[in-house]
């Protein structure tokens, strides 16, 4: 009869851990599905945050293209501007020479037969000039607005 009691004792301790397994079993099952639901809940956190994210992936894709559309224009423009430029640069460098070649010739004195070919007695000689026989007259040119009207 000294096994019975050991027997009763193994016995006794069979059941008390088989049931704080079963109570372990099912305390871990809870806390698996509340962890569970709270990674579902994470996870659709996570869905809502990435969509958000591919949004503004697509908005900041959308943007550098057209920021590449503008870099394209401006450069245009930049190249544009720089021939203008250029051209401007060219014309007034032309312009200043042709200023420079006009106002040496003007202040050359006129020749003398060239000054003959066009010459007029009626400006050249003073008594014909003062008699007012030429019709020269001291407003020979028209006024801004008068000019439509003597044509």
């Amino acid at each position: 009869m000294s096994l019975n009691p050991l027997v009763a004792a193994v016995g006794g301790l069979v059941v008390v851990l088989s049931l704080w397994v079963a109570d372990h079993s099912v305390q871990v099952k809870k806390q698996a599905q509340q962890e569970s639901a709270s990674l579902a809940d994470d996870l659709e956190v996570q869905k809502a945050h990435v969509a958000g994210l591919a949004i503004a992936l697509r908005d900041q894709s959308a943007i550098r293209t057209v920021l590449s559309e503008m870099n394209t224009r401006l450069n245009q423009t930049q190249s544009t501007l720089a021939g203008q430029t250029a051209h401007i640069n060219r014309s007034l460098a032309e312009l200043k020479r042709s200023d420079e070649q006009i106002t040496a010739y003007l202040a050359s004195p006129v020749p003398g037969a060239l000054g003959l070919r066009y010459a007029r007695t009626e400006t050249t000689d003073p008594v014909e000039y003062r008699a007012g026989a030429a019709g020269v007259r001291a407003d020979l040119v028209p006024t801004a607005g008068s000019a439509g009207s003597d044509r």
